[in-house]
């Protein structure tokens, strides 16, 4: 396999298979909405465009040996134009229950009527959705979940990505059907159980009505029908756990991921950090060019003063990332230095110097800048930026 295009790329799960794919020494393209965002590294090819339309995916796909399907709606409208414009060799990311129909059975009878060489992938829950918990582990020490007897075999999503990656790289693959699961299935209060320990922290768990769960959905912007059948799902696994498989291992040569791996590995996100842990990682991330890690440390309501680049406060992660942009449209970072973090109770100073190209008129400058940072409940709610060079899009 030369090169295979990954859609979803910046997801739980693409993000995996890229990486995978790097490793397997396979030419990687990305299909991504925002490349500003995307953090991957410079061999990665980026094409700016979204699932749905079907002349970024033409584009996208252009030269490419395979590709890894994402279909991130409830629906397979407008799927058949995507599914024609994708090479011949697809690897599905589909669902445990796509042979009960449903948008995942859709599309999966779709790649078959195109003919393509398809590969089935059909996981079980994600691990990582526990990450819906996060704001109640930070907040307090009650989570409220409806049907919490309900077991689910749920998956890690690097053993997912291992899969796909293995789909690519070895033969045989084409026309296989993957039930993949964790090796275990656990109920949903012993999955807070597994992350409170891995966290540190005991958490009490109140059961919430079916009633109330479709509403909570609903409150979050669900489909209606989405949430009803999420819900009549719990309530089935309280008496019918999902299947546990023994895929991820027989394919992969190693035992599949525990849940608990998966909560160790994601502990930090469910406590509070310290205003030494933001700073860090908030640094590191902006040091190696991954903004989409760095945004993580913000609040969602960050204030951003930067009197050199807006005459007012922008207000919200959207509005830094529409200034950050245009601050950077026709900017080519070659180098940054940073100073700091320098820390002080609850703020920490952090000094940036840019080297950069302006790629429309190829003049190199530095740009040197101070942020200094606010963080309160482990994000940063204020960030405060002073130049000692003006920035160049100003």
């Amino acid at each position: 396999m030369t090169t295979v295009l990954v859609t979803g790329a910046t997801g739980r799960v693409g993000r995996h298979v890229v990486a995978g794919l790097r490793a397997a020494g396979v030419t990687v393209r990305a299909l991504v909405r925002t490349p500003d965002l995307a953090g991957f590294p410079p061999d990665v090819e980026l094409i700016h465009g979204d699932i749905t339309d079907v002349d970024a995916v033409r584009r996208a796909a252009a030269g490419v040996d395979a590709a890894f399907l994402l279909w991130p709606s409830f629906s397979a409208d407008g799927a058949s134009s995507i599914v024609g414009a994708l090479p011949e060799r697809v690897v599905y990311l589909s669902s445990l229950n796509a042979a009960e129909g449903g948008v995942w059975g859709d599309v999966e009878q779709l790649l078959r009527d195109a003919g393509k060489a398809w590969t089935f992938l059909r996981p079980s829950g994600f691990a990582v959705n526990a990450q819906g918990w996060a704001g109640d582990f930070r907040s307090g020490d009650t989570l409220r979940l409806p049907y919490p007897e309900a077991s689910r075999s749920l998956i890690h999503e690097r053993d997912i990505a291992a899969v796909a990656v293995l789909s690519f790289v070895n033969p045989g693959h084409v026309g296989q059907i993957y039930e993949l699961t964790g090796p275990e299935a656990l109920t949903q209060a012993s999955q807070v159980a597994t992350v409170g320990r891995a966290v540190g922290k005991d958490m009490h768990v109140v059961p919430l009505t079916g009633d109330a769960a479709r509403q909570a959905m609903l409150n979050q912007g669900a489909d209606p029908a989405l949430a009803a059948s999420a819900v009549s799902y719990w309530a089935s696994l309280v008496d019918n756990p999902e299947p546990v498989t023994t895929t991820v291992a027989e394919l992969t040569g190693r035992p599949a991921l525990t849940f608990a791996d998966w909560a160790r590995e994601h502990a930090d996100e469910f406590r509070t950090l310290s205003t030494a842990e933001v700073a860090a990682g908030y640094v590191e991330a902006l040091s190696a060019g991954r903004l989409d890690e760095a945004l993580a440390y913000l609040a969602p309501d960050v204030i951003r003063t930067a009197p050199l680049e807006s005459a007012t406060e922008l207000k919200g992660i959207d509005a830094i990332l529409e200034n950050t942009h245009r601050l950077n449209a026709n900017v080519e970072y070659l180098a940054v230095e940073t100073l700091g973090p320098l820390l002080h109770d609850s703020h920490f100073a952090i000094r940036f110097t840019f080297d950069q190209r302006n790629t429309v008129t190829g003049v190199r400058a530095q740009t040197t800048k101070l942020s200094l940072c606010t963080v309160e409940s482990g994000r940063i709610t204020r960030e405060e930026v002073f130049y000692y060079t003006p920035p160049s899009g100003s």
